[in-house]
C-alpha cells in the first residue's frame, strides 16, 4: 500500500466531514504530524462536534530531525512562503527521511515550497487522491455559520 503522509489538520478534518476518511485508510498507509493528530479534534456534521478518531488508523510521526527542520525553514524563508509548523514538520520528515512517501497537501504555500524544493514529485493535493481506487469523489463542505452542538 502507498504511504501517505496527511499534512494539516484541515485534511483530516475535511475528509472526515465528507466521509471519506475511513476509504483513505483503506487504500493508504495514512501518517501524521503529532501536530497534525493534536489538532484535528473534531469535525462539524448537521451542526454538531463529532470528535476525530484516528490513533488506531494512523501511524504517528515524533522523529523530525532539527536539522532537516531548520533546513524546510530556511527555503521557506528563501521563497518567501509563509507556512505554519504543521506543514514544515511534515516536509521536513519526507526531506531527509522518507523519500517513498506523497505529502498530501492542500495549502498553496505549502505547494509552492515543495515545488521550490525540487520535492513535488512527493506531493498531492487532498482532492487527488479521492479520485484513486475505493475513494468517491466528493466536493469540499461549505463553512458552516451555524452554532455547533455538542454530541
Amino acid at each position: 500500500m502507498k504511504k501517505l503522509l496527511l499534512l494539516d489538520a484541515d485534511v483530516v478534518i475535511d475528509l472526515h466531514s465528507l466521509g471519506l476518511f475511513e476509504k483513505m485508510s483503506r487504500s493508504y498507509n495514512l501518517f501524521v504530524t503529532r501536530e497534525v493528530f493534536e489538532e484535528a479534534k473534531f469535525y462539524r456534521k448537521r451542526n454538531y462536534k463529532i470528535p476525530i478518531k484516528i490513533r488506531e488508523k494512523v501511524t504517528l510521526i515524533d522523529d523530525i530531525k532539527v536539522d532537516c527542520l531548520a533546513e524546510v525553514r530556511k527555503e521557506a524563508r528563501e521563497a518567501r512562503l509563509a507556512i505554519d509548523s504543521c506543514e514544515s514538520t511534515a516536509i521536513a520528515y519526507i526531506l531527509k527521511r522518507e523519500r517513498d512517501m506523497t505529502l498530501c497537501l492542500c495549502d498553496k504555500a505549502a505547494i509552492k515550497l515543495m515545488a521550490y524544493m525540487n520535492l513535488e514529485q512527493n506531493a498531492i493535493s487532498w482532492k487527488r487522491p479521492s479520485k484513486m481506487p475505493g475513494i468517491i469523489q466528493n466536493s469540499t463542505p461549505g463553512i458552516l455559520n451555524q452554532p455547533i452542538k455538542p454530541v
